[in-house]
């Protein structure tokens, strides 16, 4: 009788420390969750700031004089950097399924129009000022084998070209004009200088091709 109140008292002993060691988890694991949502959020109103700067510049020279494309050269280039950094910190979590969620869902949907918007500035910069850098639009799905494997080659288009990438989850509601406007049917998708189109994953040497004609 008394050995078999011990092993009740043991079971329930390990019962509760099993609970408080799950409890536990689950508050580390939201608690990492809120400081990386926390950590993109700012980074991504840096990005907000840089925007912000442009136009003011931009809005400044037009009224007072100055060399237009030579500062918003610099001002973009920044902010092209900051993008690529943002964008390649959100895949690593979604990859990682390190976090989700409504919040997670907002910041995202914030990124990728504050990415339309730098890839207007961008457009605009490209034509006016004849800069001889090319801008590619990518369509993903994510949680795709194909998605994935396009997004590594075009990491290293970047790091040897002088390119500069946007990419959307063509899921996401808020980019459907995107969507409408390049008649994205499947993922991978690519857009090349608003001329070029490719569909289906495409590899380097015909990306290189594309972006040097």
């Amino acid at each position: 009788m008394v050995k078999k109140k011990n092993l009740t008292k043991a079971f329930f002993v390990s019962f509760i420390i099993g609970t408080l060691i799950f409890s536990l988890g689950l508050f580390l694991g939201y608690g990492l969750d809120v400081l990386r949502i926390k950590d993109a959020s700012t980074s991504i109103s840096d990005i907000e700031l840089e925007t912000l700067n442009y136009i003011t510049s931009n809005e400044f020279i037009d009224v007072f004089g100055g060399n237009h494309c030579d500062l918003v050269n610099s001002e973009l280039e920044g902010l092209s950097v900051q993008l690529f950094e943002i964008g390649q910190t959100l895949v690593k979590y979604e990859k990682r399924n390190i976090f989700s969620g409504t919040e997670y869902k907002l910041l995202k949907s914030k990124y990728f129009l504050l990415e339309v918007r730098a890839y207007t500035l961008f457009t605009k910069l490209k034509n006016q000022c004849d800069s001889d850098y090319d801008l590619i639009l990518y369509f993903y799905d994510q949680n795709q084998d194909d998605s994935e494997n396009q997004g590594y080659i075009l990491d290293k288009l970047v790091k040897s070209d002088n390119v500069t990438i946007f990419s959307f989850d063509r899921d996401f509601e808020i980019i459907s004009f995107l969507i409408n406007r390049y008649d994205i049917k499947k993922s991978p998708t690519i857009i090349i200088n608003e001329d070029i189109k490719f569909e289906g994953i495409t590899y380097l040497g015909e990306l290189r091709e594309a972006v040097n004609q």
